[in-house]
Order: C-alpha cells, then structure tokens, then sequence
C-alpha cells in the first residue's frame, strides 16, 4: 500500500525532501486508502505532506480508523524479565527496537517485550523492547489500544500502536500486597478508566478495609501527571480476577466460593454513582470451587460457569442489570482438552458468529456457534511468552511525547 502512495509521486511536498504530489487523486480515494494503513505507517505519512497531516490528524479520520481497528483486532503477546536473565529473542533484535520508557538514572532490572501480529498469527506487525526499574505482576485483561501493567504499589500503561510507555503517579499502599485493579474504555468520553482497590486495614487478622480510588485517563492528556481520586464508598466484600467494565459498571467475583443460595456472589462498582453493589448469580447455579469468571461480551456482562457440569463450559448473559436477570446463552462442549486445562478456558471475545477462547494464555481456538467446533489457530506462542492480548490500532496519545 505505501508504494503505491509513493510510486504517484511528480511534484514537491514538504517535510520529508522527498517529493510528492497527489492532487491528481480523489479526496476521497486518498482518505480510503490513508484510512487501512497501520497507525505505525500513518506516523510516517504525517511528514509526506500538509494534505496528509490534515487527513491523518482529522478527527473524523481517527474515528474510521478506530472501528476499521475494532473489525480487524490484532494480537500481542507479551513477556516480562528480569534483564539479568537470558533474553530468548536476542537473536531477533533487527525485528525489535529500544522504545523510550522510563526515564532514570539507576541501571533497569525488568524489560517488558511486546510482540505484535496479524490475527491469523502469522503476520509480523512489529516488536519492541522497554526498561522497567519495577517488578512487573500482571498485565490487565484488554482487548483495546492500551495495556496496563500492575506492580505493587505501581501502574504502567502502554500503546503499542505508537510504543508510549508511562508509568502512572503511584497509587495507594496495600497492606495484603494484592493487585485487584480494572481497566476499562469509556467510547463516548473517549477515555480510559483505572479502578484500584486497596486493603487499609493494619491489622491483617482482622477484618478487612477496602477502599477505591479512580483514575481516567483522556486521549491527549498526560498520563504521568494524571491523579487518583479516592471514593468515599468502601468494598464490602474480598474479591478475585480484575475488573470488568460494562456500561460504566466494573464487576469481580467475590473471592469466596458461592456454595449456598443467599450468598452474594458479584460485586459491581457504578462510576457515575461512585457506589458498591452485588449482583446475584443465576438462580440455581453454585461455585464451590470458586472457578467462576467474568468477561465482558458484545457489550454485555458474561459469567463463565465451568464448574456446574463436567467437560461443559455455560455462559450465562446478564439480560438486565437491575432484577439481575441472567439467560443462559451459550453451552459449549469442552471434552477435546485436558481436565486440567477447563479452569483456564476463557472467551475472550465474540463476532461473526464465534467466539474467541483463550486457552490458558498458551493458544487461541475460535468456536463456531453454528456447528458448534473449534478451529485452533496454531503459531502464537512459543511457551516462552507470558500474556496473550487482542488489541486494536489507534493514535491513543498518553501525551508523553
């Protein structure tokens, strides 16, 4: 596609000295095709001329490109290390490049790598390297333009459409030393929201205080800079797994099995209300094991039973969030993998009539709702990576350059 561009090339441009001209071309053409290049691509195209900086910087342009994005979703997969470690990848260093992340003076102890391809797997996108003066814990489940790393008392987020690292204003000590955290996008306001919360009780024998801080994050705005803000509402109960965001809503599992009916089982946290709340479980359905998941699908709260009946994964849709009405959607068979395996089989997302499942974090099986079949999709990881992400393109700017 870029030599194309560059191949109807006669005249001057500016930016680059390299001379280009495409007033022969239809606005509108020019807009298609500058609109399915990678954001990586488009960076370049800003120089090729005032036309083209005007068309990739329109507003209305980044929202093509975004739903393009959303249509076709890549993959990446991710690995941290401690640096004193063998690098598996070292050999692949012409692919991989030093991304500018955290600025300090003492020597990195951690680098994050990122890998990116097509969503066939197959398809080189790019791969970079970043420093980290932190113990990297976790990455947060996403399947949108940005990551967020959790440490112990820190966060990080990262584009890897445009490579931007920053490393969020600390967030408030937790006394148990856990990470339960969400992250969440909010379309219509255009920005992320980070939820945090965090054990404050000091005697650790005894009961336990949980408090929420909040953090949004704005296209443009700088992250670094970005402050928490403490809600007045405590969460009532321990929970497990992170945050989903639905309809301004996050969710968790309560950490507790759910063996008994009158038990709460869901804990939710509305952001405009800035309250807690539970949602109960579908009626008749117990987790003794506490293996229960959530995920969010179409734009709608799932919960993952694979506990109920044996080899069989049900997923149940809640219909309407205020008489916590719950349809069971889907049930799909799962005796072609190890019994070991079923408390790692996770949907990850739904469209076209399948559903993507993340097979512990290891490989990626798309179902087909109609015949009801898997189709593995092979050459993702090597055993090597540690996290396994969709995420779509976009020029999502965490205003550190």
């Amino acid at each position: 596609m870029a030599s194309f561009l560059v191949a109807t090339g006669t005249g001057t441009g500016t930016g680059t000295g390299v001379g280009y001209e495409t007033s022969s071309l239809p606005p509108d053409l020019i807009f298609n095709i500058l609109s399915r290049l990678s954001v990586k691509a488009l960076g370049k195209f800003k120089s090729v001329s005032k036309r083209w900086l005007s068309i990739i910087t329109d507003a209305y342009f980044l929202v093509i490109c975004r739903n393009r994005s959303l249509h076709y979703p890549n993959l990446l997969l991710v690995r941290n290390f401690n640096k004193a470690a063998p690098n598996l990848h070292d050999d692949d260093d012409d692919h991989a490049q030093s991304s500018a992340g955290i600025q300090n003076k003492t020597p990195h102890a951690h680098v994050v790598e990122v890998l990116s391809l097509g969503f066939d797997g197959n398809h080189f996108l790019d791969q970079f390297k970043i420093d980290v003066d932190d113990n990297i814990l976790d990455l947060l489940p996403s399947k949108s333009d940005l990551l967020c790393f959790a440490a112990e008392n820190s966060f990080y987020v990262c584009n890897p459409s445009t490579q931007e690292f920053v490393k969020l204003p600390e967030s408030s000590c937790c006394t148990s030393r856990e990470v339960n955290a969400g992250l969440g996008y909010i379309s219509s306001r255009n920005e992320y929201v980070l939820i945090h919360l965090f054990d404050r009780s000091l005697d650790l024998s005894g009961d336990s205080d949980f408090g929420c801080e909040i953090m949004r994050l704005t296209d443009g705005g700088c992250a670094a800079n970005c402050s928490w803000k403490v809600v007045d509402s405590c969460c009532p109960y321990v929970v497990r797994g992170w945050g989903v965001l639905v309809e301004n809503v996050f969710y968790w599992m309560i950490w507790e099995p759910y063996d008994h009916p009158g038990y709460e089982a869901i804990v939710s946290f509305d952001l405009d209300k800035e309250e807690f709340g539970t949602v109960s479980p579908p009626e008749g359905c117990f987790d003794p094991r506490a293996v229960w998941s959530l995920v969010e699908l179409r734009g709608l709260l799932c919960l993952v039973d694979s506990a109920s009946r044996p080899f069989i994964m049900d997923i149940w849709v809640l219909k309407d969030c205020m008489s916590h009405e719950w349809v069971k959607e889907y049930s799909i068979d799962l005796n072609g993998f190890g019994k070991e395996l079923l408390e790692f089989i996770l949907p990850l997302d739904q469209w076209d009539g399948e559903i993507l499942i993340d097979i512990k974090q290891e490989s990626l099986n798309c179902y087909n709702l109609e015949n009801k079949s898997f189709k593995r999709m092979d050459n993702l990881i090597a055993g090597e990576w540690t996290w396994l992400r969709l995420y779509t393109e976009s020029f999502f700017s965490l205003g550190s350059r």
